[in-house]
């Protein structure tokens, strides 16, 4: 992993562990059709086998996808985007496959 996806990981992280997230309808509508949880994507986070940044999401926000494996160790990833605010950083979930 080089040195902007592990910025962007630990990031992420810091948006997690302070409750400044996003989960947008799509990417719950996903979690629920995978039958994935929430503590899925928090092991996910929390163990990544690859982390990549994307291209510019369509409002110029850098995405990121996170893969590794849930609980049940089936294969997801993660697609975020790195947003701030007046408050600072945000991560917002996008979808999970």
């Amino acid at each position: 992993m080089d040195a902007e996806a592990c910025d962007a990981l630990w990031t992420i992280r810091a948006c997690v562990a302070a409750d400044r997230i996003v989960m947008l309808p799509h990417f719950r509508q996903r979690l629920a059709e995978r039958g994935l949880i929430w503590v899925d994507v928090l092991t996910v986070l929390e163990s990544p086998t690859g982390v990549r940044g994307g291209k510019l999401d369509p409002f110029g926000r850098p995405k990121w996808l996170v893969a590794g494996s849930a609980i049940s160790g089936e294969p997801v990833e993660v697609v975020c985007v790195l947003d701030t605010n007046a408050y600072g950083d945000v991560t917002v979930f996008i979808t999970v496959y």
